[in-house]
């Protein structure tokens, strides 16, 4: 029985480092794509770093409040998710193309994001004036 015991509580430390360096990892790599996508800024869109995740939104009209649209994290599996969209496993020699991936889906979720704003617009701009 203290062989188990010993054989358990080892096997319950290395997960804890395990999860310590995923989250290490995790958070260097939002850094980073943070970094990147407020390295050019974009009106009306912001990327909040907050820890383990990276906040996009998004202010319409010159707003004052900031309307949350999505969320960049990093999963289980240790890819970069936001929404529905994910990256490519985060190892040693993926994290430049993890970053790349994920600018180029944010930029896809930017454009489809304003193409449903666009689209609100306009379905709000064609109901009838009330009297």
């Amino acid at each position: 029985m203290a062989e188990a015991l010993t054989t358990e509580r080892e096997k319950r430390r290395r997960e804890a480092e395990d999860n310590a360096t995923r989250r290490e990892v995790g958070r260097a790599v939002l850094q980073a794509l943070a970094q990147r996508l407020n390295a050019e800024p974009l009106p009306t869109w912001f990327f909040i770093s907050k820890g383990d995740e990276i906040l996009v939104a998004h202010t319409k009209n010159g707003a004052a409040s900031r309307q949350h649209v999505g969320t960049w994290v990093v999963d289980q599996q240790m890819r970069l998710v936001l929404e529905q969209e994910m990256t490519e496993w985060i190892t040693a020699e993926s994290c430049a193309r993890v970053v790349d991936e994920a600018v180029a889906i944010t930029a896809k979720f930017i454009v489809d994001a304003e193409s449903k704003f666009q689209l609100a617009r306009r379905e709000l701009a064609e109901l009838p004036r009330r009297m």
